[in-house]
């Protein structure tokens, strides 16, 4: 941090095993001891509450780090078995709310995406593709699909067939 002239550290370690918890959340405590001695800032990034994760202790991550940063963001992802919203207004909503049973609401940021997924599927097969949210728009116009406001996951959705594939993406606008 001296050398480059950091502001601090952002942590961002995800695909941890369960049984490395209480050593990460340690590693947590040790660095923020040193990065309160320089006056640097510390935060966290964290999926979404859910069991699976919650030996990342976002509790004690509220008490010692600055920030803890709520990934709102790939609720359906490149390994997803359906296609969906990477970040439907109902998941993320649910994300922080429960973030916030844990974390003080003052050192809680959100992590919002400016991407989302275009998802193809082809004779049974799903894939996806991550892009932009300018390129999601000129994917819409390119194929002439409509947009469908979803209140249920308060997003516009599209989908539309090409070359004997179908594809659905889900969209925010302004």
């Amino acid at each position: 941090a001296d050398t480059y002239g950091f502001d601090g550290f952002n942590l961002d370690f995800e695909s941890l095993k369960a049984e490395a918890g209480p050593h990460y959340v340690q590693f947590i405590r040790e660095l923020s001891v040193s990065c309160r001695q320089k006056g640097l800032v510390l935060s966290v990034d964290n999926y979404v509450p859910s069991p699976y994760s919650a030996f990342y202790n976002r509790r004690e991550q509220g008490i010692v780090a600055d920030y803890v940063i709520v990934m709102g963001y790939d609720e359906h992802y490149v390994g997803s078995e359906e296609p969906g919203s990477v970040a439907s207004l109902p998941w993320v909503e649910k994300g922080v709310v429960d973030t916030l049973a844990e974390v003080p609401a003052e050192r809680t940021i959100l992590a919002i995406p400016f991407y989302t997924r275009l998802w193809k599927t082809t004779g049974g097969a799903l894939t996806s593709e991550a892009i932009g949210m300018d390129q999601a728009q000129n994917v819409i116009k390119e194929n002439k699909a409509e947009t469908i406001w979803d209140g249920s996951v308060g997003q516009n959705t599209a989908s539309y067939e090409k070359d004997g594939s179908s594809y659905e993406i889900w969209v925010e606008d302004a």
